[in-house]
């Protein structure tokens, strides 16, 4: 079996080397782009991206970390309204507070997060280079090049060519450039897909961000081993820190509420810096309505891009490349995993884009236009989503939330830590449930 991708990015990298950890003998050629360039702004992973490098790619942890050099992320510290909150990549909830263990359906207010490990030392800002556990911070250019090593150690063929024509027979690709054959191509090129003629379904009437202004900023003090995401006039601020002396600093912001110089002139005065070397990065959020047709498969912002706030590019490229190796692997005797494939990648994208809702409208900031409006794009959460009935439940009652099915069902790539982290951030008093369930009841 050959397989062909097209793109050289972490999408296209990780992709390789999932399929080759799945499929050991399959043939894989990445086709790179001899003028495109890595956009190369940082990368900031999940919790589980850890045990997912060496469960799912199979690499050797300590080869990853001695050459690509991360800082250990154990979660998010938002600045996100009036009151700052953490989210940790723990199982904060169950641990002992007060000598008594507490139990499943445990009141809201009995938790501490701050009495687990991730937690300590988040809020101590310690252990910055912990890699045992905990996501990572990373940066891209030393993550591409050592993916490229361990494509290349595995037989994974490289050529540097652009797509100029892709031959057709229905749903099927023949061959791109007239030459190149194979039994399935993966499309990983980027914001505009080379290969796939799926169309696209847009997310920018909920998530209403499509630029971002990068920068970079010398790191004077201590590493902090946790994502920054502060919120601005007309959208956030994140920093990562990198162990190369370094941070990578973005606003994210909408077009709609701010220009680009205005932007500019806002992180300025907030940060008291002078930007001599930045740059905008525009992005759409969506997805494709259909991620496989036929033998042509889309992975990374090929596929789908949701706003950068949770981190979760990196997770859902693993996740979905795992789901769709294996089904290439084991056969579809049936005739419909490629369907079912499509469905749960549609779900579990639309779950990201609202969880990632949440943190905008019920964000206690409403002194900007862009706050305001957001506030009132509740309504633009499905009644019969997974996210509505967990916020309907968390708003409605006094109990914890692991309990609920959906919470654990795969197309959630939160879990029942991740939403109640969040929300408990966002929401954590009665009065202020009070409150959030009439504007919710108001406006869906």
């Amino acid at each position: 079996m050959k397989i062909i991708i097209v793109g050289s990015g972490s999408a296209g990298l990780m992709t390789a080397l999932m399929l080759n950890n799945n499929i050991p003998d399959v043939e894989i050629l990445i086709i790179r782009s001899k003028f495109k360039k890595i956009i190369g702004v940082g990368e900031s992973t999940v919790g589980t991206f850890n045990t997912m490098l060496v469960d799912l790619l199979g690499m050797d942890k300590n080869d990853f970390i001695i050459n690509v050099k991360p800082v250990t992320k154990y979660g998010i510290s938002f600045e996100f309204g009036k009151d700052e909150f953490h989210y940790t990549f723990d199982t904060v909830f169950d641990y002992e507070f007060y000598n008594e263990k507490l139990p499943i359906g445990f009141k809201f207010n009995g938790g501490n997060y701050g009495n687990s490990e991730f937690s300590t030392n988040m809020i101590n800002n310690s252990n910055a280079y912990k890699y045992n556990s905990g996501g990572y911070h990373i940066d891209n250019g030393l993550f591409i090049d050592y993916l490229e090593k361990i494509c290349q150690k595995r037989g994974i063929k490289f050529i540097n060519d652009d797509i100029i024509s892709v031959e057709r027979e229905g749903d099927n690709i023949v061959s791109l450039n007239e030459k190149y054959v194979s039994d399935y191509f993966i499309d990983c090129s980027g914001f505009k897909p080379l290969l796939s003629k799926s169309k696209f379904y847009s997310y920018e009437d909920v998530l209403v961000n499509d630029r971002a202004l990068f920068f970079r900023t010398k790191t004077t003090d201590t590493l902090k081993p946790y994502t920054q995401a502060t919120t601005m006039n007309c959208g956030w601020l994140w920093r990562i820190d990198h162990s190369t002396g370094f941070s990578g600093n973005g606003y994210v912001y909408s077009s709609k509420y701010i220009t680009d110089e205005e932007a500019k002139k806002e992180v300025e005065q907030k940060l008291k810096i002078k930007l001599e070397d930045s740059r905008i990065i525009p992005f759409k959020t969506g997805r494709l309505e259909k991620h496989w047709v036929g033998n042509v498969i889309t992975v990374g912002n090929s596929d789908g891009f949701v706003e950068p706030l949770e981190a979760t590019s990196l997770m859902t490229i693993l996740q979905l490349s795992k789901d769709f190796s294996q089904i290439i692997k084991y056969g579809d005797n049936k005739g419909d995993l490629i369907n079912r494939y499509n469905d749960f990648t549609n779900i579990y994208y639309d779950n990201i884009r609202d969880f990632i809702l949440l943190h905008f409208c019920f964000n206690k900031r409403k002194d900007t236009k862009y706050w305001s409006d957001y506030r009132k794009r509740v309504n633009k959460l499905n009644r019969d989503s997974q996210t509505y009935e967990i916020l309907d439940h968390y708003l409605n009652n006094d109990v914890h939330i692991k309990y609920l099915s959906q919470i654990n069902e795969l197309s959630n790539p939160f879990g029942y830590e991740g939403y109640f982290s969040i929300l408990r951030g966002l929401i954590p008093t009665d009065d202020d449930r009070k409150e959030l369930l009439t504007i919710l009841n108001d406006n869906i």
